[in-house]
């Protein structure tokens, strides 16, 4: 059975075809004629869709014009875990489908998930049972766009990795701030979580994943597609239980 993934961000669509728990493809869509093309030449059988915000209504219907069987992750859904949070309708469905992709790679693990994005996001998942919460920080961009637009003459530096931590100019001290404070951040709530519930299996996706995993004193593991494939993970659930 052929499982399509969407993930429909801020700027962009990611989308993914699975056959169980395989990756058969995946590629990003900018338009709804680019997902009714990778809708047709796949041709799958189940869907699950997540958004972060974007209308999903166009693809939902593309979908139901397909007969394609939908699952439209929302905080009404079921899934393969339990949710301990106080708003779970504020909860980002993409911070739920990655807690669900975290645990297709470790099943029955406690796992904190780092999404690094335009918001850095924390998500913690206890025995691959409950979600317990996490935390919501601003990504590299947000800190470094915040400096130089709440400031009368701090620049906004170019993202990059700076060489040392003590910064010896005023684009290299931003640098320093945001990207070392970031990574101690990382570091330290990694810490706290190891501190309080032992064994602690950690992963990072998120457009700055690569940048951040290769500094970082811990052993992260990075997957750029654990979304997709924690809908995929959520689509088998349902599947299985009918």
């Amino acid at each position: 059975m052929k499982i399509l993934t969407v993930d429909i961000g801020n700027t962009h669509t990611k989308t993914a075809i699975f056959e169980d728990n395989k990756l058969l493809s995946n590629c990003i869509v900018h338009s709804i004629d680019e997902f009714a093309k990778y809708v047709c030449q796949n041709k799958p059988q189940v869907a699950c869709i997540c958004s972060v915000g974007a209308d999903v209504f166009q693809h939902l219907e593309l979908l139901k014009s397909d007969s394609i069987t939908t699952f439209h992750l929302t905080h009404q859904l079921h899934l393969p875990f339990q949710i301990d949070y106080s708003t779970p309708h504020t909860l980002g469905m993409d911070r739920v489908a990655a807690v669900a992709g975290a645990l297709h790679f470790f099943p029955n693990k406690s796992c904190l998930i780092i999404d690094a994005g335009t918001c850095i996001t924390y998500d913690f998942i206890e025995n691959g049972i409950t979600y317990r919460g996490g935390a919501i920080a601003p990504g590299l961009e947000m800190r470094l766009q915040a400096m130089h637009q709440f400031t009368q003459k701090l620049p906004k530096p170019d993202l990059h990795w700076p060489e040392n931590f003590e910064g010896k100019s005023t684009n290299t001290s931003l640098l320093s701030g945001a990207c070392i404070g970031i990574l101690d951040e990382i570091d330290g709530k990694i810490d706290r979580y190891k501190s309080r519930y032992g064994d602690v299996k950690v992963l990072i996706c998120g457009g700055n994943a690569e940048l951040l995993s290769k500094h970082t004193k811990n052993n992260i593991f990075a997957e750029p597609l654990l979304v997709l494939f924690g809908l995929n993970k959520i689509a088998q659930f349902h599947v299985n239980k009918s």
